[in-house]
């Protein structure tokens, strides 16, 4: 009984090792880290977990753990599953982290593409005009021409999220880059 006491207490502390180090990776890339554990405690249990099953296990309220699973589930990262006989809702985590990786940046990435995108639709003819209006002092044209030509570089790094998101999406750009690399080194 000891034995097995402290066999729990050592399991349960190098878990506490894992979800420190994926709630932190999951806070570097803006994530809430009381989200991160909450991601970390589902991918590290090996059965789906109910909300008052979390909370007992994070101590967060569960208004926190509703949006934190709410959160998780839009980045789809965790996932709702049905067990027959139980009444309240389950969930688990994404274990495939190429899943992962591919759901929560192209997420990222599509978001980062139709904000500046939006903005830079908005800018350019508003550059243009201030450009070919004759009133325009020469001082605010040339940064008009410079700014605007800033902008029109910057479309082939879009172009770029765009292409990096559909090969995520519909191919398996992650584990092509492996194979390559593992074939040349």
């Amino acid at each position: 009984m000891e034995n097995e006491q402290h066999a729990r207490e050592e399991i349960d502390r190098i878990h506490s090792i894992i979800k420190d180090s994926i709630a932190d990776t999951m806070d570097i890339y803006g994530v809430n880290r009381s989200i991160g554990q909450l991601y970390a405690t589902l991918y590290l249990n090996e059965q789906p977990m109910n909300l008052n099953e979390l909370r007992d296990e994070l101590g967060m309220s569960k208004g926190s753990m509703s949006i934190g699973v709410r959160k998780l589930m839009e980045e789809n990262i965790i996932h709702r599953v049905y067990r027959k006989g139980e009444r309240k809702d389950l969930y688990e985590a994404e274990r495939d982290f190429f899943k992962f990786f591919t759901s929560f940046f192209t997420r990222r990435w599509e978001r980062e593409r139709n904000v500046n995108m939006k903005a830079i639709e908005q800018a350019v003819p508003q550059y243009e005009a201030l450009v070919q209006n004759e009133d325009t002092p020469e001082e605010i044209r040339e940064e008009a021409e410079y700014t605007l030509a800033k902008i029109k570089a910057s479309l082939q790094y879009y172009e770029f999220l765009d292409l990096l998101v559909t090969q995520f999406k519909t191919g398996n750009l992650a584990q092509d880059i492996i194979e390559r690399y593992k074939r040349d080194n």
